[in-house]
């Protein structure tokens, strides 16, 4: 279990590692994704980018899949409009998006709060469910067989569809994926948005995150099911906001994102045996709007952007092999 005593944070050079695949181009420049494994299937839907046209509010509806044994992406049906910041989460063979910003007559940046699941033919995405209320940039995980849905930005008032009109929200989200209904857990220390989040086993960590003030968060959160509550462990050497976070082995990775700074160039590893932080340079992943997700020996570092904002969107696939740079 974690403590919140305060430990030492070091830092540690790596060595660039070589390259033994190809890199895997998406069919798109995307960023503000959640990846979800289905079986040994990488799915990613929706993203956004400044090389997706202005007219559809620069986000796109395709959706794709990377199985372990093909070397290239693989087009599955579209979502029902462009969307980006909608979490995708696998339970056992079923996949579902939840919310995310859509274009409308209102907006841009509409908040939505449907819940999408792709048919077993692997056809159409159908609508399912209706959050309790607009969710975007939430995060999520599967605990007993339910998906947990914890902060995000929602719709603050009446208007609905500028950048402006959502909020932060702490809100703890608990979806059965067999009756489709919601019900509620405890609500995150702070609200927050872009957070990132992993799960070893059955514990549940949340990691870092924003607020529309200009907050960003460094610490690191584990839910505790059985007792209902949230324990603060050891924070990050900085405040993380739109990055992506992995598990291999013993040890957590926080890639990229977004501080006061700029972009995070700098990998974080947390390690679970000593319950310490590093800090890793000489082998860069500056970006941010990523997706990350484990796959056998590896993690695979899915699109985001250079640059603040929208530019430099990025349409690659990149592998990394923690044990060639250690």
């Amino acid at each position: 279990m974690l403590t919140s005593s305060l430990l030492i944070v070091s830092s540690i050079t790596m060595a660039e590692p070589e390259e033994s695949h190809e890199t895997l181009l998406l069919p798109e420049a995307i960023q503000e994704i959640y990846p979800a494994l289905v079986g040994d299937e990488v799915w990613i839907a929706g993203g956004i980018s400044s090389e997706l046209p202005a007219q559809q509010g620069n986000m796109t509806a395709k959706v794709h899949y990377l199985s372990q044994d093909n070397r290239a992406w693989t087009s599955a049906p579209d979502l029902p409009e462009g969307r980006h910041h909608t979490y995708l989460q696998a339970v056992g063979e079923r996949l579902f998006a939840f919310g995310g910003f859509v274009q409308t007559q209102q907006g841009q940046w509409f908040n939505s709060d449907d819940v999408l699941m792709l048919d077993e033919e692997r056809s159409r995405w159908r609508p399912v469910a209706t959050l309790p209320m607009p969710l975007s940039e939430t995060v999520a995980a599967v605990i007993n067989n339910k998906v947990h849905l914890v902060g995000g930005r929602s719709a603050k008032g009446e208007l609905n569809g500028q950048w402006q009109h959502s909020t932060d929200v702490d809100v703890h989200l608990v979806f059965d994926p067999q009756t489709f209904e919601f019900t509620r857990k405890a609500s995150l220390p702070g609200a927050r948005n872009s957070a990132a989040t992993v799960q070893l086993g059955e514990r549940w960590f949340v990691i870092g995150g924003r607020q529309t003030n200009g907050k960003v968060f460094n610490d690191l959160l584990e839910y505790l099911p059985a007792e209902d509550r949230w324990l603060e462990g050891p924070s990050m050497p900085e405040g993380r906001a739109g990055h992506a976070a992995a598990i291999l082995g013993d040890k957590l990775y926080v890639f990229g994102g977004e501080s006061a700074q700029g972009v995070n160039k700098d990998i974080l590893v947390f390690d679970f045996k000593s319950n310490q932080w590093q800090r890793v340079k000489g082998h860069e992943i500056a970006r941010h709007g990523l997706g990350a997700v484990t796959v056998d020996d590896h993690i695979l570092l899915i699109g985001g952007a250079k640059h603040v904002g929208l530019e430099q969107t990025l349409n690659t696939t990149q592998r990394f092999y923690p044990e060639k740079t250690e």
